[in-house]
């Protein structure tokens, strides 16, 4: 599923976003190892802050891997919580595959006992 945020307001996507950051989240869920992880990935088009995530729902609350934003950035691992964003970690990815980054994600959340 993906979600637009746009002017502050939330609404499923009706149309594709064709960004690159939009592009590779979308091959990054696909190879998603853990089928859970798969069904509950929801890719997240912010259009306020220029930004593609895919967020999960835990049990701790909602988690992001914020994409990052051109070549040579980071990936931001973020839990929102009701206090606000808090950074949980961050890894580079820009010499791994996408398969290689959805394994770093499913671990992340697995050995955290989040996902």
């Amino acid at each position: 599923m993906e979600i637009v945020i746009s002017g502050g307001r939330v609404a499923p996507s009706a149309e594709e976003i064709t960004t690159p950051q939009a592009a590779k989240a979308r091959r990054i869920a696909n190879f998603l190892p853990r089928p859970e992880l798969l069904r509950d990935a929801v890719i997240e088009h912010n259009q306020d802050d220029n930004t593609t995530s895919i967020r999960f729902e835990t049990m701790a609350g909602p988690i992001r891997i914020l994409l990052p934003v051109a070549q040579g950035f980071e990936f931001y691992i973020i839990h929102d919580s009701d206090t606000g964003p808090r950074i949980l970690g961050t890894f580079r990815g820009e010499s791994l595959s996408v398969r290689a980054v959805a394994f770093r994600i499913s671990e992340f959340l697995r050995t955290r006992g989040l996902k």
